[in-house]
């Protein structure tokens, strides 16, 4: 439960703070910075005393969503937003190493979900409500 709400605390507050910025920064730009930051936190991760084939695995992954990010602020920001939700399903699958085996943090996985799915669909609510206002 700690997670859950831990998450949502976090999520709010990247929505605030991107608000916040917002006079400083584009959202888009914002949006694509906070994918590029959650897809290397598992890189991180992976230093830890994982194996290598760990190591491979999670730089791979963190450069697939760098590339969405690079592509989604290039071309379409919904992709951004789309990059954020599906890292929650990445997250999901490193939950008691389900399907990924990179050692984490017990509470991350879920924690991290939380946040993704939150900010995710907020930039994908924010983008959409741009585009068809254009």
């Amino acid at each position: 439960m700690t997670e859950i709400i831990s998450g949502i605390v976090v999520a709010v507050a990247i929505i605030i703070i991107s608000r916040l910025v917002a006079r400083f920064f584009s959202t888009k730009l914002f949006a694509a910075t906070v994918l590029v930051a959650i897809a290397f936190i598992y890189v991180g991760f992976s230093l830890k005393g994982n194996p290598v084939n760990a190591i491979i695995l999670e730089s791979v992954m963190a450069l697939v969503f760098y590339f969405l990010a690079l592509i989604g602020y290039t071309r379409n920001p919904s992709l951004i937003a789309y990059g954020i939700i599906l890292h929650g399903v990445w997250d999901i699958l490193h939950h008691q190493a389900w399907l990924v085996k990179t050692d984490v943090a017990a509470y991350w996985p879920l924690f991290c979900l939380i946040v993704d799915i939150i900010d995710g669909v907020y930039f994908l609510y924010i983008f959409n409500r741009r585009a068809n206002a254009a």
